[in-house]
């Protein structure tokens, strides 16, 4: 029997609720990750929790400051959040890969990927993870469900057409996008 893991990435207040990158187009996913998570016993959040000095702030507006609201899980998914925080992941970076222990890797024989921003942070970490394993010689699944990831939409970022992108190119590297039911 497969062992499964669920990543849930950015699904933040200062992503879906306030602050300088939030958008609360992305909280139609919460109900969905919900009920995925319901079914999956094995959860980790990977949360950004920057710095004023991170580079990362000269590429983006500042959002997400370590210890500050923006930086927290949303109430809805909460519950899902162990008391000791032993299944939270903090990042400074777009690219959750290098912020979760290799061993976790190989813990899992499937990897379920959720949350935001579909086109960026989503769509690093899964390229990242496939090349990886494919680089490791493993043949490990990674799903990506399309109605439990999202991205902003803005003048200058068409959130849609952002979205479908994302999905296709990680199709196209060999990752199952499907749409949980």
């Amino acid at each position: 029997m497969k062992k499964s893991v669920v990543f849930v990435i950015d699904v933040l207040k200062g992503f879906l609720e306030k602050g300088n990158l939030a958008d609360h187009r992305i909280q139609k996913i919460v109900p969905i990750i919900k009920e995925i998570l319901n079914h999956n016993p094995n959860i980790f959040f990977v949360c950004d929790a920057h710095s004023t000095n991170d580079l990362e702030m000269t590429q983006y507006p500042i959002h997400c400051l370590k210890d500050t609201e923006e930086s927290k899980v949303v109430e809805k998914l909460n519950i899902f959040v162990k008391q000791d925080n032993s299944n939270v992941i903090y990042k400074n970076t777009t690219n959750s890969f290098f912020h979760i222990d290799k061993s976790i890797y190989s813990e899992y024989d499937e990897f379920i990927i959720v949350g935001c921003c579909t086109d960026i942070c989503i769509l690093q970490f899964c390229l990242t993870l496939k090349v990886w394993l494919n680089k490791e010689n493993i043949d490990k699944k990674i799903i990506v469900y399309d109605n439990a990831v999202e991205t902003f939409h803005n003048e200058n970022h068409n959130g849609d057409m952002m979205h479908k992108y994302a999905l296709e190119l990680m199709k196209n590297a060999g990752i199952e996008i499907k749409t949980w039911e």
